[in-house]
């Protein structure tokens, strides 16, 4: 664990660089909003009718969205066991910015026959606040609704691919403090998952 001066140190170092660096900043936050906006008009003008495609085609092969994710290296990390029946009644996975582009959410549908859990859709927002004074982000999931006994994130292994739902909030992902990063979980990992 850091001393306290020395995290001071750290914290007034780090706010020394933003001061100094804040057109630059501005810069490059102008630019990944034009950026984004750009890849949702695309996204929204040219690939939307081939999402749409993929998503009739992908109903027609049995499991196609779980073989995908176990060929997604970082997600099928998380994937367990118990997970995989579960995942087979997934239908189609669809990836959307926030209207203010500072994030991006996945909406997981599944079919109405799931045994595990009454939700037909489960969802995975990320959004990253700038207040210009420090950055956070926040990862807001669904709660899960299960039948009773199916819930596969307890148990004796409590490891599941559903805890991707779990929501999450870190205050600075700059952090200089371990135990700031223990409590706030694994947030950087999670946002690579989500966005695989």
């Amino acid at each position: 664990m850091l001393t306290l001066s020395r995290r001071n140190t750290c914290l007034l170092r780090r706010e020394k660089w933003v001061a100094d660096n804040r057109n630059l900043y501005s810069d490059m936050n102008q630019f990944f909003v034009e950026r984004c906006q750009w890849e949702t008009e695309f996204k929204e003008n040219h690939l939307k009718p081939l999402y749409e495609e993929r998503c009739n085609v992908a109903k027609g092969i049995p499991s196609f969205w779980h073989t995908a994710m176990i060929a997604n290296k970082m997600v099928s990390k998380q994937i367990v066991e118990k997970d995989k029946e579960a995942l087979n009644f997934l239908n189609d996975i669809k990836c959307r910015r926030t209207t203010d582009l500072k994030g991006f959410e996945l909406e997981f549908t599944f079919d109405d026959r799931n045994p595990y859990f009454k939700n037909k859709v489960l969802t995975k927002k990320y959004k990253v606040k700038d207040d210009n004074q420090s950055d956070s982000l926040k990862a807001l999931g669904t709660k899960i609704d299960w039948y009773p006994s199916q819930n596969l994130t307890q148990g004796k292994s409590s490891e599941s691919f559903f805890k991707f739902f779990n929501s999450y909030a870190s205050l600075d992902p700059l952090s200089f403090d371990k135990e700031a990063d223990e409590l706030k979980g694994d947030i950087p990992t999670d946002y690579v998952i989500g966005e695989g």
